[in-house]
């Protein structure tokens, strides 16, 4: 498995450790060179993109902060204690605190890292396309930087940005050069209208180029061509490729307010004709198997990092058996069962909640998505989900325009998830319910709440409700950010 994302050049691995603290593209002299060495070579380009991807997994982006725990107590999906200081003041929304003020300036810092490195690789790219690059490496580097920094910038809107309902308010920058200069506050629709633009460049060149499209997700290793091209063409569900882009698009246009697009990328996703070869749905003996279960439910995943320590994510602060007191996460007592209500028995998505063995919390479930499986090779037990054809039916629900397609993309998408009762009221409150039992440990349910201005959130410690305002939705640009503009 290491040889998905190995660094391919020995310089690429010292120019990202060497970044760690600097950005990368405030380069002194030496480094110049040292980076026209890296972009001297088509192993240097994909290093450096890889680099990217691995980047992407650090604690304070979408190993941690953006998926696991961070968003994921701001929408109240744990009952934390005042004991827990590391969380207790970002599930009260206290942005103003100086724990939570660090861990959003941390996630501030590295997002528009990884983005002003997307943007050196995309400006090597242009320099050397033709002298280092053939086309096909050329397109394929350029449509993927492009869709990291239009998806990281994205996320960064969601979590600072305005209300949907005041997108012509300032939000923050959109980085497009190498430059570590403060660029312009865009409002949210022109950041918006950024995004798009980077998206749909991207989704133009892998219609074409991405091999994701003829070919499907090739998500093993190629044991015939283990050192030359073939296995950096595979492995596309790992990366940003076509159809994770078509299906961003979806996801940019409905925060947007325009439900017509959000439908129609919706639909390019799930009304493919080939969507059943493509990514089809997970089965229920793959998702609950005994000693392997794919909790990923990876045959639906269109975009995943590959993270080979998820396990510990358990151990830290899912284990009822090892999680320190300080960190563990866990729901209020019946919070689980009444999410899922008659469902219980028929929904996959319940076998990723287990009952506590810990003495005294015999009535608590505890998290086991990223529990080690028996099998510690297969793919499917490493991989942290992003984008997956699941959110694309909720979607389709939201924006269909006829109230019968409303309910049948939603009963579609209940269906595969073991489902068969059929929903015909309420679909607002069964969107809901779907986010928070669909996105366990992916962070969109705090973004849901977000778009939907939701008024009133069940408090994670009890079965009051937390009145919810713009304040409590809209953290402060981080202090580094704001002394600039001072």
């Amino acid at each position: 498995m290491k040889q998905i994302f190995k660094y391919t050049s020995g310089i690429v691995v010292g120019l990202l450790l060497c970044t760690a603290c600097n950005s990368w593209l405030d380069i002194q002299p030496s480094d110049r060179i040292a980076e026209e060495r890296v972009f001297s070579r088509v192993s240097g380009f994909w290093g450096a993109l890889n680099g990217v991807y691995t980047e992407l997994l650090s604690p304070n982006l979408y190993g941690g902060f953006m998926t696991t725990q961070g968003v994921e107590i701001m929408a109240q999906r744990y009952n934390v204690t005042s004991n827990q200081t590391a969380f207790y003041n970002l599930s009260q929304h206290a942005y103003h605190t100086d724990n939570v003020k660090l861990q959003l300036q941390t996630y501030w810092n590295e997002a528009y890292k990884q983005i002003l490195d997307c943007n050196n690789i995309l400006k090597n790219a242009e320099e050397r396309r033709g002298e280092v690059l053939n086309d096909k490496q050329y397109y394929l580097i350029k449509a993927e930087a492009l869709a990291l920094r239009a998806f990281l910038h994205f996320d960064l809107l969601r979590m600072f940005g305005p209300m949907t309902s005041n997108l012509d308010a300032k939000a923050i920058p959109y980085k497009e050069t190498t430059s570590v200069t403060a660029s312009e506050l865009l409002t949210g629709s022109e950041l918006i209208q950024k995004v798009l633009t980077d998206l749909t460049e991207a989704e133009k060149i892998l219609k074409e180029w991405d091999p994701a499209v003829s070919e499907g997700m090739l998500m093993s290793i190629n044991d015939n061509d283990r050192d030359n091209d073939g296995n950096t063409y595979r492995f596309r569900g790992l990366r940003l490729n076509y159809h994770a882009v078509v299906a961003l698009k979806a996801r940019v246009y409905l925060w947007a307010g325009n439900p017509t697009e959000a439908l129609k990328y919706a639909r390019m996703i799930i009304d493919n004709p080939q969507a059943d070869v493509l990514y089809p749905s997970v089965t229920r003996s793959a998702a609950t198997d005994f000693s392997n279960p794919d909790r990923s439910f990876s045959s639906e995943v269109l975009f995943s990092l590959l993270n080979e320590d998820k396990n510990n994510l358990y151990d830290t602060y899912f284990n009822a058996s090892n999680a320190n007191t300080s960190f563990k996460l866990i729901p209020a007592a019946q919070r689980v069962q009444n999410l899922f209500g008659d469902d219980v028995l028929s929904d996959y998505r319940y076998s990723w909640w287990e009952v506590s063995n810990s003495p005294g919390e015999a009535e608590l479930l505890m998290n086991v998505r990223f529990r080690k499986l028996g099998n510690t090779d297969l793919v499917y037990g490493k991989l942290m989900p992003l984008i997956r054809v699941s959110e694309m039916y909720l979607i389709a629900a939201e924006c269909a325009t006829d109230e019968q397609a409303k309910y049948d993309y939603l009963n579609k998408h209940r269906l595969r998830r073991g489902n068969q009762t059929q929903v015909t009221t309420g679909l607002n409150d069964e969107l809901v319910k779907e986010y928070a039992k669909e996105f366990l440990c992916e962070g969109q349910l705090w973004f849901y709440y977000k778009r939907m201005n939701t008024s009133k959130i069940q408090s994670g410690s009890s079965n009051s409700f937390l009145n919810m305002s713009s304040s409590y939705y809209i953290p402060q640009l981080p202090d580094s950010e704001i002394k600039y503009r001072n």
